[in-house]
């Protein structure tokens, strides 16, 4: 079924802005949706339900237009920032993730625990041979310069 081009009511809109002088500006009256299907029914020869889509696309039509306006350009901008903090935050997300799974599991820690157990206890098995060493060598350093002992 081939429609007929009409103007829609957000071309209508674009039209009488357009039309008005710099002088006083006359607020025209837009048509209501009783109107605007009354004409699509007179002028296409549509019926009343396909008229009543055409009116509501038409009405959407005009709600994008305005809300894609350049008029509106904070609530743009509000939105790229408020994308902008999204995107900040899935990056540190990501990161966060990241550094979750270089993390060691259960048994990697379990296993780092038991080789840090051993590792204590032959450190504590050692230790006394190390220390008598250490003071043995302590002894030997400080007879050897002790003038005293020298006579």
């Amino acid at each position: 079924m081939k429609q007929p081009t009409f103007p829609s009511a957000a071309e209508e809109e674009t039209k009488s802005e357009q039309n008005q002088t710099g002088a006083k500006q006359k607020s025209k009256k837009f048509p209501t949706a009783t109107e605007l299907i009354s004409h699509y029914q007179k002028e296409g020869g549509l019926e009343a339900a396909e008229a009543s889509v055409k009116v509501i696309e038409d009405l959407q039509n005009a709600l994008v237009r305005v809300a894609s306006s350049s008029k509106n350009a904070s609530s743009k901008s509000k939105l790229l920032a408020d994308a902008r903090k999204i995107d900040a935050i899935s990056g540190r997300l990501a990161v966060v993730d990241a550094k979750l799974e270089t993390k060691p599991g259960y048994v990697e820690t379990f296993a780092l625990g038991l080789a840090s157990g051993a590792a204590l206890n032959g450190i504590s098995a050692v230790w006394p041979h190390v220390t008598r060493g250490i003071s043995q060598v302590w002894s030997a350093v400080k007879s050897g310069t002790d003038p005293s002992a020298a006579s």
